[in-house]
């Protein structure tokens, strides 16, 4: 593995750069502004809710086809493209001041820190690995813990000692200062997927069929994958979204869940690292089954119990799914689908996981102001998740025809 990265640094760094700087755009990190926008723009939280599901809607809508500026310009292009958009939502969000504002500055949070940066970042990735994508996808997905690791402690603590304006125009300053400028020096050589930069990692494989947006959505294990692979984004949103109300109605210490994300960041970095080993062994296909059930048992545990240790809990088991997560997603579109449209690919499904982002905070929200307790949501979803991790076994036949490419789509391109 050390040598797999010294080797790859650059264009390993340049996806980890990509994922880290998305928490701007996270809803762990937006929603701890809840609370004061709440006040600002006399909310509920159905209607904070409402208002973030159509902000992340559209940001889908828009997503579906600005994604595919990954298939059309280099990585460094979209990169930057990606970052000034990133900055401009940031300070936007700053000076917000009615809610058209608001909703501008959510869509744009979400289209450019949610969605592209993981797009662009994973979208190369899975285009300049092969046999070890597993393992590259693992390294460039420990971002997005990296940042959940410091962004939630980092921005309560300014939180409470300096206004909400100032701690997000840091933000945009620190993407400015930091992500820019080593992105554009990072990227100035592009990796050949071929593996000539770095032939002692990629061996040569033969090339697998490609399928185009259109071919995937006429089939209906599509379909049934997404009933699965959405689970985390769906399920996790709504558990960080409502973050606050949670503590709130437990009596849970906002510290102690201000540092779990310490923990859950640390359980995603080893879940990463591990599944990427395994992905490259086993394939991504064949750990679906497995993956989310760490995550419907810490959706069932507020429910159950009322002790502050519960908090610990949850991010300990959902760390295990999100890191394993983010690795199957990195690698699984590539492994089925092929590489020479996967940004138009990646762009569909990063706008599904989108999509179900918006529909989590605004139905939860709605639910809790009709006196429907999040708890009991939890658990529901964790139900679900189980069911899921068996429809992912059931359709595992399916989807390895598919990646021998014996169930190709009827035009090849």
């Amino acid at each position: 593995m050390i040598g797999f990265v010294r080797a790859n640094l650059r264009w390993l760094s340049a996806g980890f750069l990509l994922t880290m700087f998305s928490g701007f755009g996270q809803t762990y990190f937006i929603s701890l502004s809840n609370n004061v926008l709440i006040e600002r723009f006399d909310l509920t939280h159905g209607s904070l809710g409402l208002i973030y599901a159509l902000a992340t809607a559209a940001s889908a809508i828009v997503l579906l086809e600005f994604g595919r500026i990954v298939d059309r310009v280099s990585t460094r292009m979209a990169s930057l493209i990606v970052i000034a958009g990133l900055v401009g939502a940031i300070v936007l969000m700053a000076y917000a001041a009615n809610l058209w504002m608001l909703f501008a500055a959510l869509m744009t949070l979400r289209l450019f820190g949610q969605g592209m940066t993981g797009q662009v970042a994973m979208t190369a990735t899975g285009r300049w690995f092969d046999a070890q994508r597993g393992r590259a996808v693992s390294i460039v997905a420990l971002g997005y813990p990296t940042s959940e690791a410091l962004l939630p402690p980092i921005a309560v603590f300014l939180f409470a000692v300096m206004p909400y304006e100032t701690v997000w125009l840091l933000g945009a300053l620190a993407t400015v200062v930091i992500a820019a400028p080593a992105l554009f020096f990072i990227l100035a050589r592009e990796r050949e997927a071929s593996g000539t930069t770095a032939p002692e990692n990629d061996v040569e494989v033969a090339p697998k069929v490609s399928w185009r947006r259109g071919d995937v959505l006429k089939t209906p294990s599509f379909y049934l994958l997404l009933m699965g692979i959405l689970c985390p984004a769906f399920m996790v949103t709504c558990l960080f979204f409502h973050q606050l109300h949670l503590i709130e109605i437990k009596g849970w210490p906002m510290g102690v869940f201000a540092a779990g994300f310490s923990l859950f960041a640390a359980l995603k970095i080893a879940g990463s690292l591990g599944s990427g080993a395994l992905v490259d062994r086993f394939s991504a296909r064949a750990l679906l089954p497995f993956y989310l059930l760490p995550m419907a048992v810490a959706l069932i545990l507020p429910f159950l119990f009322q002790g502050s240790w519960v908090i610990l809990a949850i991010m300990v088991l959902i760390g295990a799914t999100g890191g394993f997560g983010s690795t199957i997603s990195g690698a699984l579109w590539p492994e089925l689908y092929g590489l020479t449209h996967l940004g138009e690919i990646r762009a569909l499904t990063f706008a599904a996981m989108v999509a179900s982002t918006a529909i989590s905070p605004f139905l939860t929200g709605y639910l809790i102001d009709i006196g429907i307790s999040f708890p009991l949501q939890l658990a529901v979803m964790g139900g679900y998740a189980l069911l899921a991790s068996a429809l992912m076994g059931f359709i595992q036949p399916r989807l390895a025809a598919i990646a021998r490419d014996e169930a190709v789509p009827q035009q090849k391109v």
